[in-house]
């Protein structure tokens, strides 16, 4: 198991402790493109198509609840 199977899973069961980098590193890999604003900022927008949008909080630790929620929405919806 990998290092992203073991942030999928730990996004998955609900856990609070959730780092901004973990987040990433899942959208990334579900093919998701990040954009963040041009003037530079804490946050990131990751789109893909056909799918909602998640912003993350960069500055914020650990990740809060509503974003991880549609993570998992998102995981779920690639087959997670």
């Amino acid at each position: 198991m990998g290092k992203s199977d073991k942030s999928a899973q730990k996004i998955l069961s609900g856990k609070s402790d959730i780092k901004p980098s973990e987040v990433r590193k899942i959208l990334s890999t579900l093919g998701y493109s990040a954009r963040g604003p041009a003037g530079g900022s804490s946050h990131l927008t990751y789109r893909k198509i056909n799918r909602d949008s998640i912003t993350v909080v960069l500055t914020q630790n650990p990740v809060k609840p509503y974003i991880i929620q549609k993570v998992q929405k998102a995981l779920k919806a690639e087959g997670h």
